[in-house]
């Protein structure tokens, strides 16, 4: 009873430097390589809403992990953190039930919360990738993690795109476009690539089509040059 009442003590301190590791590690650049390690994998879930229903599910829950994980770690408002949360439980809970019983309002509610959840991390990653200090190789990981991130925004911007007006896209190999179908569209429009495959023929498509494509040649550009000037302006603070 001694023993045991001697090592209680230890099992709140165990949950509070583990909750201390954990905001530490999201807090360094070691993140950054983790997101784009989850990113890049992301991109392999995807393709399964072609062969199973769940594909798409799996896709949208490595994502809200993804978000609370950096939420966690660089957000102090508790209060902000508890909504943020219940709105990625509630948005998984709408993808499940979207699965199950598929209808047109749950689809687009889907679509809707991805798209947040989306910006939301691209904010996390902003954050991370550009604050003060050296400019490291996972910080330049953490800019890679940051463009793809904009694929993955269009791809469900395109997917509700051809939701609310069916046939904004046309693929030379199915009759019907799918999300995975859309995402290698949008990488493909983001990296300039332009297959031709799949063509946008809505108007609204090709508006999102022509704004991908600039900011997918602008982007980087930009990105380079800020890394660079803080990565100067660093090493000059350094050695004065």
């Amino acid at each position: 009873m001694v023993a045991m009442a001697a090592h209680e003590p230890t099992r709140p301190r165990r949950r509070v430097q583990f909750r201390h590791e954990a905001r530490n590690f999201w807090a360094t650049d070691s993140s950054l390589t983790l997101l784009l390690i989850l990113l890049v994998g992301n991109i392999f879930i995807m393709p399964l809403a072609h062969f199973v229903t769940w594909g798409r599910f799996a896709a949208r829950v490595a994502l809200s992990l993804m978000l609370i994980s950096g939420l966690l770690a660089t957000v102090r408002d508790r209060l902000i953190i508890a909504v943020t949360i219940a709105f990625v439980v509630m948005g998984s809970v709408v993808g499940w039930e979207d699965i199950v019983h598929p209808d047109f309002s749950l689809h687009l509610i889907n679509d809707l919360v991805s798209l947040l959840s989306i910006a939301l991390l691209l904010a996390l990653i902003f954050r991370q990738v550009f604050r003060p200090g050296p400019i490291t190789l996972r910080r330049i990981q953490g800019s890679v993690a940051l463009y793809m991130m904009l694929g993955f925004f269009w791809t469900v911007s395109y997917s509700m795109v051809e939701l609310l007006a069916p046939g904004s896209f046309r693929i030379a190999l199915h009759t019907r476009v799918d999300l995975p179908d859309l995402g290698y569209f949008s990488f493909t429009t983001l990296t300039t690539l332009g297959l031709g495959d799949v063509l946008p023929l809505g108007a609204a498509a090709r508006s999102l089509v022509v704004l991908e494509a600039l900011i997918g040649q602008l982007f980087p550009v930009i990105l380079i040059a800020r890394l660079v000037t803080m990565e100067v302006d660093y090493r000059r603070t350094a050695a004065n």
